[in-house]
C-alpha cells in the first residue's frame, strides 16, 4: 500500500508536461484568433480590390465610350472572379446638363472563411460615374 501511495504522490508532484497541457488549452484559442485576424486582413484586401475594379471599369468607359453594357459587366466580373462571390453589376445612363454619364453600380457579398466570422459577411457596394465624351476629329 505504501508503494501505491508513493507512486500516486510522485505523479501528483511531477510538474513535467504542465507546459504542454497549458499550451494545448491556450494555443488553440490563440491560433483561432490569429486565423481570424488574417481573414479580416484578407477582407480588407477584397474591399480594396473591389473598389479598384469598379474604378478601373469606369476609366475604361471614359476611354472607350462606345463600350456596351455587357462588356462593362464582363470586365468587372472578370476582375472579381478570384474572390468566389456573386457580383451584381448595373449600368445606367444619366444626363446632367449637357453631359451624359454612364453610372456603374456594383454589389458583392464577401463571406469570411474562418469559423469565428463565418456568420458575418461583408456587403460591398460601389458606384462610379464616367462622362461619355464623343470626340469629333
Amino acid at each position: 500500500m505504501n508503494r501505491k501511495n508513493s507512486i500516486v504522490s510522485n505523479l501528483a508532484e511531477d510538474r513535467s508536461g504542465a507546459t504542454s497541457v497549458e499550451f494545448a488549452i491556450i494555443g488553440s484559442f490563440m491560433i483561432g484568433i490569429m486565423i481570424s485576424f488574417f481573414d479580416i486582413a484578407f477582407g480588407f484586401y477584397v474591399k480594396n480590390s473591389f473598389n479598384h475594379a469598379v474604378g478601373a471599369a469606369a476609366r475604361e468607359v471614359y476611354l472607350d465610350p462606345d463600350r456596351s453594357e455587357s462588356d462593362i459587366r464582363t470586365d468587372v466580373e472578370n476582375r472579381l472572379l478570384r474572390f468566389d462571390s456573386s457580383v451584381v453589376t448595373t449600368v445606367t445612363t444619366e444626363a446632367a446638363g449637357a453631359v451624359e454619364y454612364r453610372v456603374l453600380n456594383v454589389r458583392m457579398t464577401y463571406q469570411y472563411k474562418s469559423p469565428l466570422l463565418a456568420n458575418h459577411p461583408i456587403n460591398l457596394n460601389a458606384e462610379a460615374r464616367a462622362p461619355v465624351l464623343n470626340y469629333q476629329l
